[in-house]
This record gives C-alpha cells, sequence and structure tokens, in this order.
C-alpha cells in the first residue's frame, strides 16, 4: 500500500472519532506534514454568498483564530482556486503578496510559502485548505499528494455549511 493511501486511510478512520471535526483536522494535519510539511495549517469554510471565507482550524489560532473571518477579493488568486478549482502555490511571499493583504504577517511569522488547496463538492468550493512553511519549501510535486490529502476533510465542511 502507498504512503497517500496509508495516510488517507488512517485520515477516514479518524472520522469515527467523537468530538469532531476536532481529530479529522488533526488527522489531516498530521497527513499533510507528512507529504508536504507546514508550520501553519489553516482551513477555511466559504461563506454563504461567496463574499467571505471563515476560518474553521489553525494551528496558530492566537494570530489566525478559529471563527477568523476575511473577505473573498476579486483577484487571480480566487480566480484559480475558487472559480478554477485549481490549488495555488506560491513558493515566496512575493507570489502572494499581491492576492494576501495579510502577507506581512505571514512573513513576520516565518512564513514564505503556502500552499491553497480547494475542497469542491458538487461543482462548488466548499472551502480552502492552507498550508504554509519557510521560504521555498514547497514545489509542484507537493500538490498531488497535499490535494489528495485536504479532500478528506469533505465531511467537516459538508457539516460546517450545515
Amino acid at each position: 500500500m502507498s504512503q497517500i493511501a496509508e495516510l488517507v486511510l488512517d485520515i477516514q478512520k479518524s472520522w469515527a472519532q467523537p468530538g469532531q471535526p476536532q481529530p479529522l483536522f488533526e488527522a489531516v494535519g498530521a497527513a499533510l506534514a507528512k507529504v508536504a510539511g507546514h508550520r501553519l495549517y489553516t482551513a477555511t469554510q466559504m461563506l454563504k454568498g461567496g463574499r467571505e471565507v471563515e476560518r474553521l482550524y489553525s494551528t496558530n489560532p492566537d494570530v489566525y483564530p478559529v471563527g477568523g473571518r476575511k473577505a473573498v477579493l476579486p483577484n487571480a488568486f480566487n480566480e484559480r482556486v475558487r472559480k478554477q478549482q485549481q490549488p495555488f502555490l506560491g513558493r515566496q511571499v512575493a507570489d502572494f503578496a499581491p492576492y494576501f493583504p495579510d502577507h506581512e504577517t505571514i512573513a513576520g511569522l516565518g512564513l514564505g510559502s503556502v500552499i491553497n488547496l480547494p475542497v469542491v463538492y458538487g461543482g462548488h468550493v466548499l472551502g480552502t485548505v492552507n498550508i504554509l512553511d519557510r521560504p521555498g519549501a514547497y514545489d509542484t510535486h507537493h500538490l498531488e499528494p497535499a490535494m489528495i490529502i485536504a479532500r478528506q476533510l469533505l465531511p467537516a465542511f459538508i457539516t460546517a455549511d450545515s
């Protein structure tokens, strides 16, 4: 069995644990750490109307608290992630600074690379899984395994939306 398949099965086993969605978020975070690494991991849900996202999970709640909201701005980042339903890769701060109003906060945490992974159901982006690490930490080979892992959060997004 491949490493990805083993990680997916571990995540799916977490679905049965009480206290959801926390065990699921933690299992996905552990799997993402193995396939890509991260120093910050968040999950954001698209709110009705599509103009805002709300944070459902964060490994740094002091800076990025659960329940925090951000506007969905009309830009190339949102076109790629929310309209084209494709992951976004920023290898350096300069790659995402034009799209992230909080890029200085991100850089101040020593983070400089990002992968944003859309979780799609029924043709709609329900939310994104976002991982960040030091500058240059991510490359294109991280995208596919990270997308497979991120999709396992679908139950958390569906339940949060209901």
